[in-house]
């Protein structure tokens, strides 16, 4: 019952609406959303070489619709995609005619998911807001994953909304 719960609050909040009485998730409890790549991109093709990574981010319309210094609306949703990048016979990274990092394949799909009441279970030390975390295969089977780390990682970004690359979406895409 609780994963009907869950994809009723995905497909609600594409469609951008979500109920006050929705299901309170945890961190490891959002389901993979159908079709997101249909999504408006957050940011493309994001290089980083330091973990031969290409990431494609993905963002709900609720996400979408964010205005530059707000927060996300309770029903926001990323999807980042991690591409390994091919890496050449010595083991460094490929580069493409263009002098960027070429995607070889899918290595995880991460989401983040804002609700009111999230992650009400987290540490305070490592609380993000409303924002809870999941991690998928290639395949789309949910994996473990360390989201100590990730909230780690976003904590210090509570001027953005936890939301790590906040102020390039809005320099670059708005």
């Amino acid at each position: 019952m609780k994963r009907i719960s869950q994809l009723a609050v995905i497909f609600l909040a594409a469609c951008g609406t979500v109920p006050q009485d929705a299901p309170k998730l945890e961190d490891g409890e959002i389901a993979m959303p159908a079709g997101y790549q249909s999504w408006p991109k957050f940011l493309s093709a994001v290089q980083r070489p330091d973990v031969k990574q290409v990431r494609e981010i993905y963002v709900n319309p609720i996400g979408y619709k964010t205005r530059a210094g707000d927060a996300y609306a309770a029903g926001a949703m990323f999807v980042m995609e991690n591409w390994a990048a091919k890496t050449n016979a010595d083991g460094t990274p490929a580069l493409g005619p263009d002098g960027k990092l070429v995607k070889d394949k899918i290595a995880k799909v991460f989401l983040m998911q804002k609700g009111l009441g999230f992650g009400s279970k987290v540490p305070k030390e490592l609380k993000n807001g409303d924002w809870v975390y999941d991690s998928y295969d290639a395949s789309g089977n949910r994996i473990a994953e360390n989201f100590a780390a990730c909230r780690a990682c976003h904590l210090p970004l509570a001027q953005q909304d936890y939301v790590q690359r906040y102020d390039e979406f809005f320099a670059t895409q708005r």
